[in-house]
């Protein structure tokens, strides 16, 4: 239902807790990887993806390096960080 939901959209903001290693940690605790959302941006057909929810274990560097596994399947990832502005261009 996610994916019907986030159709075409400009900017999917999706959870992203753990690392795709980490896929049976996040099955567990009921949260998503970054490949996991990576997908869902991608086959929404989303414009950007914007990853939350990060985990603390991942600070700093280890922040950029999920960004970068999300990039890898959709290019157009960012990671969320405090005070993160976005611009949505209007309809």
């Amino acid at each position: 239902k996610l994916k019907e939901l986030a159709r075409d959209c400009d900017v999917l903001v999706h959870e992203a807790t753990f690392a795709k290693e980490d896929r049976k940690l996040a099955y567990d605790y009921f949260h998503s990887t970054t490949e996991q959302a990576a997908v869902t941006a991608k086959e929404a057909g989303a414009k950007q993806l914007i990853l939350t929810h990060i985990s603390a274990r991942y600070q700093g560097d280890a922040s950029l390096e999920l960004q970068k596994e999300a990039a890898g399947v959709f290019p157009n990832s960012v990671a969320a960080y405090d005070f993160l502005e976005v611009n949505v261009p209007r309809g």
